[in-house]
């Protein structure tokens, strides 16, 4: 060769040879490195890296003379382990191959030996370079032998193909395959399989959507970017992998993979075979094929150049073993025997013969076992698609006469054709086919399912080997004649599939067997490799799946088989669970094939084939369809679901589909489906029945899979979700959605849709009629795919909802959304939300909008909402939405906030006011809108005449809103609810519209009211000017007064937090005084917080009166001064009445929660009696001194119009006024510690009022003793007691009353012989006295006798309440016996420690016997309630009353004691105290109740009570609630209710009755005729045997009215029955179901039989899996209960859809008080649609909704309507993500709700800051007692801000801040207040961040305060 051709061929192999260099060892370097200069040698030491290195020695011998570049290849050549044989060839060919020795090589170097810091030094990979090369050992001989060896592998695999006779069945080669691979993302799958690999039997697929269409020849090309070369290739059963590789191995024999040198094929399920441990050189020869001369130089070879080896191992689905992470021993000693997992595993690895190609076959679930951290590529054999089938099936049929008929009718046939997806399917398909036609059949009926083509398989194999017609070789005949054959061959199946052997020695199969399957094409045989490299005669089944159907076969027909093994064989379950288990590797169709065999076109050909009769294989199917039914109930998940639809598919059994398509959830992830997957679950779903939801995420599939999906009749909602779904699947998917009919909700979320897949989509979705809700959430739609979907928006009249969130649309694209409103007349609502949030919500069936044209009556016609929140709308775009809202009918609220309108765009839009036709309200919110542009905003009021209120608030939480005459909110606010006028709020027609403009936090100064107040004189008809929260000071509140006057309508102006001081309360107090139309002022904190000043208004025209028509009418209105929580000093007070002094009309001074020192109430108390026109002076919870207090007394002699004074130091305190003169007065002075100089001074006091009628000292009443020790003040007490003074005398002459009530507490008292005689004088000479309070005090017990005469003589009195005064049994039963002579009706409580088990039944019966008048006695823990009633009173009219004492006056008639109700609860009654109660069946004959609950009443108990009911004839109610009934004891007492006939209601809730006492009370109901309730609750040992007796008993009670069955066990039958017996009770009222159901069948089942239930007023079914459809059901119900009070539907897995349409059918329930929807998915929709209702069901009083799915956006629309239920005690929104914005709301709401009790905010995601405005406004629920707002981040500001308002909520319980950020400032502050606040149970403040000993030493002061999580 020329030197030019020299040089261009060494260029032309450059990059590859630097990339073999690059892989040699150091000294192979070093050598080539040595051939260079020392120059040249340090200029490639400098080099940055290995590869630079090499490319640099190249390029150097590149410039080099021609004999040295020749010296430099032929070194490479000899001394290179890794050169691949091509290149070596081109380069000895340039070089010039005929003189190798031309120029001796170089020796090494010594130093790149030995010194390991050389650059090129590196441990040998395969052989040292450096040793000596023998000349046995030259390249070229090594090159010839492998040549030769890679020759005859070649010659061998030609010979072995081509010598393969091809088989008249299968008519195809390996030179024609059809398969279909597509290459897959590792990464992605390698991070799936990591995810995926401990749960079981998980089928594989990639959730990447990259997966591309490739060659094979693809996948073998060399790695660039590794030196990995592991290929895995996946695939599904019968898809033809290993056809694949056999083809492979041909092209390679045929030359077509040239980068190979070697290639070897393994199947496992032959090295399965293998038993001992081999090297890799007896893997390669022994097992593929042995070199015929120099075995250790071709093996050198092949390991010296593994660049070119392929090694194919087939089936690792089918090996034995498992892959093993390798030894570092196998990388030191390549050579060393191994274990076939241990050589796959290093070879896999690249432990062993690293740099070979390693190419591994599996199906996809069985890839989770190999770390696919090595592999290089994956792969997929997808099978065929509709074209493949197509060509297949021209192929196979290629040379007969009706291959045009046979093509066309698979083509035709849907079922047929999506089988044939498989490969292996196809291939049976085509051989049924064949066999059909073959007899002149036009028509061929092709089976159904795969289990029974396998069957005519057989069949047509055993024909077409006997070459004759089905009409002559029928199934029958072939059966009869090859029975044994087929019975053997079954019987090797099983055995195979057992011993997990797939191979089998020919040796080992019966020669009959063998020679009839090899025949019929069975079992192909073929020579197997043995261990020692000998030869043997092996066999296996055709395919697999050939193997498992025989063996299915073999289980369902062989004798040997017993029922007990067939159902443990054929067990999913354990095969579902047992991934890893290597006998379960080989299953994949056998338990379909078992379960396609259990179908009724099965039994004839199982009888024959197993020579049985008919009912013996059906018996045995029914086994097999029982084990199939039991999975029904089981909770599946995607791979098991769609194996379990195979399996019910294949059984073609109705039943069985309906019941596992009812049950099933349908929720498939990340795994391949393909059209039969999809037949058989469509199947299943079109059998169960019910609507289904489908739900597919990452799942691969086919077009086809989607046309298989319109054949299914029960999608109701289907969804899609993966990357992998993108424009080519949504236009597929497009042609399909219009075909199902049933579809109502459609997601495609998380996919990869753009406007292409959009327009598509746009066509299809108009064409789904009954579509009620699209999501196209986080796709990737612009502005072209929005608008292209808004533009179908009028075509889809059912829909309602449509969701576009996280897609990548501008304000273009949200213009569109808002455009298609002005368009399509069902469009209700808009919410967009930046690039988040895009909800579109719609009426159904709405008609074309109205023209805005036609002015109110458009404006009302529709209530649609626009909210475009954070969508970076500048001023730029408002002309051009401004535009399109001119065109939108119907809007009630618009929402821009969070945008960027800026002043500008804000008055862009306020001067298109006028011409947009908005009803309720424009949020402007966060839109950096300046002071200067709040003018403009104001200047709207103006503009528009239905502008009624702007609201700018620049503090967070930041408000701009414009509201319009159709808002509520224009009527009432926050701020009114907390200030004072509450009102009308309701617009008329005809009169003028009242405005607000509330500008508060927005910094205004007094520079700034000029211009401001110019813009509010001109607004007429403005009500509420709201300026608090700004920085007037005193010279704004100023100039704002001088501004009063000429304000015209005015009605209330809010200036609070201000910052002004007294001399602003003083200016006030005189406007008060001056200004004639202002009617209040109220102030608070000295005006530095809340200011209001409130003008009193016209009753006809809303206007301010004027003093003239004050005058002419006649009246005066009242004023009201209020200074709360304020200091005031003497001075300030002297001053502020001055001024009060002069304020005519003033009838209020509040001074409530201030703090006042005696010189301060000297003051007032001075000026009082000037302040004339004063009617109440309230002081609640304000800091006075009790010398103070006393002062306060005084008024009632100082000021003779005093007529109350009440007095505490904690909670309400006042002074009430007369107008003239007061003819009695009344003094309390309760919670003070009075000490005898401030007694003597109180008594003083009380002797000089003569007017006093009352006097109540509350708890501190040691005081009381004194008076009655002291005879001075004996004639004041008795005056004070009996009202005999006389004023008190001459009002009872006078008036028309009888006498005037008393009521007496004396607690806390130690009473002596000679106090209690005293007492008892004082009570005998007290005619009035009502109620008497005797509670811990010690009473001296020779007295008693005394009090308990005088007791016993007060006609009056109606109630006795004595308390834990140490009174004993004896004591207690006198006083008893004393009060017999009853003159009306008495109540008595005693309060003993002694009341309890022996000593409670012992005072019940005691008293019974000797008081006759007792009518009810009740003990509950240490109390006993007797009341007792004179049966010769006349009636009053109350027919229950008049009742019983007519029955009292009847004693001669019935013996004993009169008493009707005896109750005895929670107070330790055991069962030896019962025969106590034996005197109850002889003296208690008129007892109607009976309760006994919350005891022990054991078997002794049972025995006396099942004695005394016989006898008890007119018993009404039993109640043995928890009273640790056994069934024993159930069954003894049913003896005895067997005869109380007269029983309406009976309770054992809470008790062990077991099934015996369930039966024995199921047995009691069906005589019980009068019983009307029944409460079974709660009996946790009654299972579902026991729970079915009692429904199938109340089958037959249907007059009962409250059915209380809570956590009753039923199964599906017991379910069934209740419902049954429900459909029959119309009479039911009370209904308590929860926990009694576990599916959601039964769910749906249970709601349905309630339909008739129209009396029902409430209804429990929480936690009972109704579901959607079950709440669905429950909508069509609900409109007709009317007098429905109570439900509660916690639990119940109830979604935002359903709970919108549950929410809109309770508006029909105008008397509903509760609604639980608790732990459920409700969400935004419902709680909207919630919000909507409220206004109508106005009794409502407890709404819980904790753990549901709400949003602020949800919360906030809830919260905003809550106060309009006046009578909502209870709110629970815990575990709702409420966050800011719903706080927010919810705040601004509470200050209305005046009935609220218990908040339940826990967990709802505020912040501190949220909190204090939160805080703030619970101050002004006056009626609250609880509330939770644990868990959330509220911090000390929030922290104090309660600990503020705690002393104004007087009527508080309980408060929980548990797990927040309070630190020890905060709680201290709490702790400060809370002394203040006596009515306070608990304080929780557990999990804060609070040192221990702070949290121990406030509990230590304050035991209230609660450190722990108990």
């Amino acid at each position: 060769m020329d030197e030019v051709d020299l040089y261009s061929e060494l260029g032309a192999v450059r990059s590859q040879l630097v990339e073999v260099l690059s892989l040699e060892a150091a000294g192979v370097l070093q050598q080539l490195c040595s051939l260079l200069n020392a120059e040249e040698q340090e200029e490639v030491n400098r080099a940055a890296d290995r590869k630079g290195r090499v490319s640099l020695i190249v390029d150097l011998f590149r410039d080099k003379d021609t004999g040295t570049c020749r010296q430099f290849i032929e070194t490479v050549c000899m001394i290179c382990n890794g050169l691949p044989m091509q290149l070596e060839t081109r380069l000895m060919s340039a070089a010039g191959d005929g003189n190798p020795n031309e120029t001796p090589p170089t020796e090494y170097p010594s130093s790149a030996q030995d010194d390991p810091s050389h650059p090129f030094q590196e441990i040998p990979r395969r052989r040292p370079a450096t040793e000596s090369v023998p000349a046995t050992e030259t390249k070229h001989p090594r090159i010839d032998f492998a040549e030769k060896y890679k020759s005859s592998m070649m010659k061998m695999l030609l010979l072995r193909y081509e010598k393969i006779p091809e088989d008249p069945l299968k008519r195809g080669t390996l030179d024609k395959t059809f398969i279909s691979i597509v290459k897959k993302n590792v990464t992605k799958l390698r991070e799936r399989i990591d995810r995926t690999r401990d749960e079981p039997c998980v089928s594989q697929d990639s959730e990447d959507g990259t997966g591309t269409m490739v060659k094979i020849s693809d996948l073998l090309e060399p790695s660039t970017t590794s030196d990995s070369r592991v290929i895995v290739l996946l695939g599904k059963a019968g898809t033809g992998k290993t056809m694949l590789m056999h083809s492979i191995c041909h092209q390679w024999a045929k030359g077509t993979f040239s980068q190979l040198q070697f290639t070897f094929l393994f199947e496992f399920r032959q090295l399965n075979l293998v038993k001992r441990k081999l090297t890799l050189r007896q893997l390669l020869f022994n097992f593929f094929l042995l070199p015929e001369e120099e075995q250790d130089v071709v093996f050198e070879f092949i390991s010296s150049n593994t660049r070119g080896v392929c090694l194919i191992f087939d089936g690792y689905d089918e090996f034995l073993g498992k892959f093993s992470p390798a030894r570092s021993d196998i990388c030191r000693d390549p050579l060393k025997p191994l274990s076939v997992a241990e050589l796959f595993s290093g070879l896999y690895t690249g432990s062993i013969l690293k740099g070979c190609t390693l190419l591994v076959t599996c199906r996809p679930k069985d890839v989770l076992d190999l770390p696919l951290s090595a592999v290089d590529r994956v792969g997929e054999v997808l099978g065929f698609d509709h074209r493949r089938v197509e060509e297949y099936a021209l192929h196979f049929f290629r040379d007969s006469h009706y291959k045009e008929q046979a093509v066309a009718y698979l083509m035709d046939n849907r079922n047929i054709l999506n089988m044939c997806y498989v490969p292996a399917l196809c291939f049976i398909s085509c051989v049924c086919l064949d066999d059909l036609l073959s007899t002149g059949s036009s028509r061929p009926l092709l089976p159904s399912t795969m289990t029974q083509f396998y069957m005519n398989m057989l069949t047509a194999f055993l024909r077409k080997k006997e070459a004759i017609s089905s009409s002559v070789a029928t199934e029958p005949l072939l059966l009869q004649k090859y029975r044994q054959e087929i019975n053997g061959l079954c019987h090797l199946a099983m055995k195979g599939l057992e011993k997990s052997n797939i191979v089998f020695y020919t040796r080992d199969v019966p020669e009959s067997v063998m020679r009839f399957a090899s025949e019929n094409g069975f079992l192909t045989a073929f020579e197997v490799k043995k261990e020692d490299g000998t030869k043997d005669l092996g066999c296996a089944f055709a395919h697999l799946t050939m193997q498992e159907f025989f063996a299915a076969l073999h289980l369902v027909t062989s004798n040997s088989i017993t029922e007990s093994q067939l159902k443990k064989k054929f067990n999913l379950k354990s095969k579902w669970i047992s991934r890893n288990d290597p006998k379960s590797v080989f299953t994949d169709m056998f338990h379909i094939f078992v379960s396609g065999l259990s179908s009724r076109e099965c039994t004839q050909f199982l009888s024959r084939l197993a020579r049985h009769d008919l009912p013996w294989v059906e018996k045995r199917q029914k086994v097999i369809l029982e084990i199939l039914k039991k999975l029904a109930a089981s909770n599946l998940t995607g791979p098991k679901i769609i194996e379990l639809c195979h399996c019910t598919y294949e059984t073609q059994d109705l039943e069985l589909a309906k019941l596992i398509g009812a049950s099933l959830r349908y929720e498939l992830r990340n795994f391949r489906l393909t059209p039969v997957d999809m037949i058989a679950l469509v199947f299943v779903m079109n059998t169960g029945g019910l609507s289904v939801c489908l739900d597919i995420a990452g799942c691969s599939m086919e077009r086809d899979c989607l046309e298989v999906l319109a054949s299914c009749k029960t999608i109701d909602t289907l969804i899609f979700r993966s990357r992998k779904y993108n424009d080519r699947f949504a236009e597929a998917l497009s042609a399909v959605l219009p075909k199902i009919g049933s579809l109502k909700r459609f997601e495609f979320v998380g996919g990869h849709i753009t406007e292409l897949g959009a327009t598509k989509l746009a066509v299809a979705i108009p064409h789904c009629h009954h579509l009620e809700e699209i999501n196209f959430n986080d796709n990737f739609l612009t502005d072209e795919g929005i608008s292209e979907i808004a533009n179908s928006f009028p075509n889809m009249k059912n829909l309602y909802k449509m969701t576009l969130d996280n897609n990548a649309a501008t304000v273009d694209g949200t213009l569109s959304l808002v455009k298609a409103m002005s368009t399509c007349s069902n469009i209700e609502e808009i919410r967009v939300l930046g690039t988040k949030t895009a909800e579109v919500i719609f009426t159904r069936g709405s008609g074309i909008l109205p023209d805005s044209s036609s002015g109110e009556a458009t404006r009302c016609s529709l209530n649609r909402k626009l909210s475009l929140v954070k969508c970076s709308i500048t001023s730029q775009h408002v002309g051009k939405l401004c535009e399109i809202l001119q065109r939108c009918s119907g809007l009630s609220e618009v929402d821009l906030s969070g945008n960027d309108l800026q002043d500008d765009g804000c008055k862009v839009l306020i001067d298109c006011l006028p011409k947009l036709n908005i009803s309720k309200q424009i949020i402007l919110s966060n839109n950096h809108v300046s002071v200067k542009g709040l003018c403009s905003l104001s200047h709207s009021l103006n503009v528009c005449p239905n502008v009624v209120e702007v609201e700018v608030r620049h503090k967070s939480p930041k408000t701009a809103v414009i509201r319009f005459a159709g808002s509520s909110a224009g009527g009432t606010s926050d701020s009114d609810a907390k200030g004072g006028d509450s009102g009308g709020n309701t617009l008329k027609q005809n009169l003028k519209v009242s405005k607000k403009l509330r500008l508060t936090s927005c910094n205004i100064q007094p520079r700034h009211l000029e211009k401001l107040f110019q813009t509010v004189k001109l607004c007429s008809d403005l009500e509420v000017l709201d300026l608090s929260d700004n920085a007037l000071g005193d010279q704004g509140l100023a100039r704002l007064v001088k501004h009063l006057p000429g304000l015209q309508g005015i009605r209330v102006i809010n200036v609070s937090n201000n910052q002004v001081t007294m001399d602003s309360i003083l200016c006030l107090a005189g406007s008060l005084c001056t200004c004639k139309n202002i009617c209040e002022v109220d102030m608070s904190s000295g005006g530095g917080k809340n200011l209001f000043i409130k003008f009193q208004r016209s009753p006809v025209s809303g206007a301010p009166r004027t003093c003239s028509e004050e005058h002419k009418n006649g009246q005066r209105f009242s004023k009201r001064f209020s200074l709360r929580e304020s200091d005031i000093n003497a001075r300030n007070m002297d001053r502020l009445c001055r001024r009060l002094m002069q304020c005519e009309g003033l009838a209020e001074l509040d001074f409530s929660d201030s703090v006042l020192d005696d010189k301060s109430i000297e003051k007032l108390l001075s000026h009082l009696p000037q302040l004339q026109p004063l009617k109440l002076l309230n002081i609640s919870n304000s800091r006075i001194s009790t010398d103070g207090a006393l002062l306060l007394v005084q008024s009632l002699l100082h000021c003779e119009r005093v007529r109350a004074v009440e007095l505490r130091p904690k909670g309400e305190a006042f002074i009430k006024f007369v107008k003239i003169k007061a003819d009695q007065a009344t003094c309390k002075l309760n919670e003070y510690n009075l000490d005898k100089k401030n007694i003597e001074k109180l008594s003083w006091i009380l002797e000089q009022c003569s007017h006093l009628s009352e006097v109540d000292l509350g708890t501190e009443e040691k005081s009381l003793i004194r008076f009655i020790q002291g005879e001075e003040r004996i004639g004041a007490v008795r005056s004070i007691l009996q009202g005999d003074g006389p004023s008190v005398s001459e009002r009872v002459k006078a008036g028309p009353c009888a006498a005037v009530p008393r009521h007496i507490s004396l607690k806390e008292c130690s009473f002596g012989l000679e106090h209690l005689v005293k007492l008892a004088g004082i009570l005998e000479r007290s005619p009035n006295l009502v109620t008497l309070d005797l509670s811990y005090n010690t009473l001296e017990k020779e007295g008693l006798p005394a009090l308990q005469n005088a007791l016993a003589n007060l006609k009056s009195l109606r109630s006795l309440l004595i308390r834990n005064n140490g009174m004993t049994f004896e004591a207690v039963v006198d006083l008893v016996r004393e009060l017999n002579s009853c003159p009306d009706v008495l109540t008595v409580r005693i309060e003993e420690p002694w009341i309890q088990s022996e000593g409670a039944v012992g005072l019940v019966s005691t008293c019974i016997r000797l008081n006759s008048n007792i009518m009810e006695i009740r003990v509950h823990k240490n109390t006993v309630h007797i009341t007792m009633e004179n049966p010769n009173l006349p009636t009053t009219g109350n027919t229950d009353s008049a009742v019983h004492r007519d029955l009292g006056s009847r004693a001669s008639v019935y013996a004993g004691s009169p008493v009707r109700l005896i109750s005895l609860i929670h107070c330790g009654l055991q069962d030896h105290n019962l025969p106590l109660l034996a005197f109850l069946g002889k003296h208690c004959l008129q007892l109607q109740e009976l309760d006994l609950s919350h005891s022990s009443i054991g078997s002794t108990g049972a025995v006396t009570l099942s004695q005394i009911l016989p006898s008890l004839g007119r018993l009404k109610k039993l109640s043995l609630e928890s009273t640790q009934t056994t069934a024993y004891e159930m069954v003894q007492l049913a003896a005895g209710l067997s005869r109380c006939l007269s029983l309406e209601s009976l309770n054992l809730s809470h008790n062990k009755i077991g099934d015996a006492g369930a039966t024995a009370v199921a047995d009691l109901l069906p005589g019980m005729s009068r019983l009307r309730q029944i409460n079974i609750s709660r009996c946790s040992t009654v299972s579902s045997t026991g729970g079915l007796v009692v429904v199938q008993a109340l089958c037959k009670c249907t007059a009962l009215e409250e059915i209380n069955l809570d956590a009753l066990q039923l199964d599906p039958r017991g379910i069934t029955c209740l419902a049954e017996a429900l459909s029959s009770m119309t009479s039911a009222k009370k209904l308590i179901l929860s926990e009694v159901n576990t599916s959601a069948e039964g769910g749906v089942y249970l709601v349905d039989s309630l339909k008739g239930c129209t009396r029902i007023e409430e209804l429990d079914l929480g936690n009972n899996q109704i579901g959607d459809k079950g709440a669905l059901k429950l909508v069509q119900h609900i409109p007709g209960w009317k007098n429905l009070r109570k439900i509660s539907l916690s639990q119940n897995s109830i979604g935002d859809a359903s709970g919108r349409k549950l929410a809109d059918a309770l508006s029909n329930c105008r008397l509903i008080e509760e609604i639980c929807l608790a732990n459920n998915s409700i969400g935004d929709e419902a709680a909207v649609k919630l919000a909507d209702v409220l206004p109508i069901i106005t009794h409502l009083k407890v709404l819980s909704l904790q753990a549901n799915r709400i949003t602020p956006h949800g919360g906030s629309k809830l919260a905003q309507m809550l106060p309009t239920c006046k009578q909502l005690e209870e709110i629970s929104l815990s575990q709702n993500t409420m966050g800011r914005e719903g706080a927010i709301h919810l705040a601004d709401a509470l200050p209305r709700m005046k009935s609220l009790k218990r908040l339940d905010l826990k967990l709802i995601n505020i912040s501190d800051n949220d909190s204090i405005h939160l805080a703030a406004c619970l101050g002004h629920c006056p009626t609250i007692e609880e509330v939770n707002l644990s868990w959330n981040n509220i911090g000390d500001d929030a922290a104090l801000k309660i600990a503020e308002i705690l002393p104004r909520m007087n009527r508080l319980k309980g408060l929980d801040l548990e797990c927040n950020n309070i630190t020890e400032l905060g709680v201290k502050k709490l702790a400060e207040r809370l002394w203040n606040c006596s009515a306070v149970k608990v304080l929780r403040l557990w999990k804060n961040q609070i040192p221990k000993e702070v949290a121990q030493a406030l509990q230590d002061k304050d035991s209230r305060l609660n450190f722990s999580s108990i």
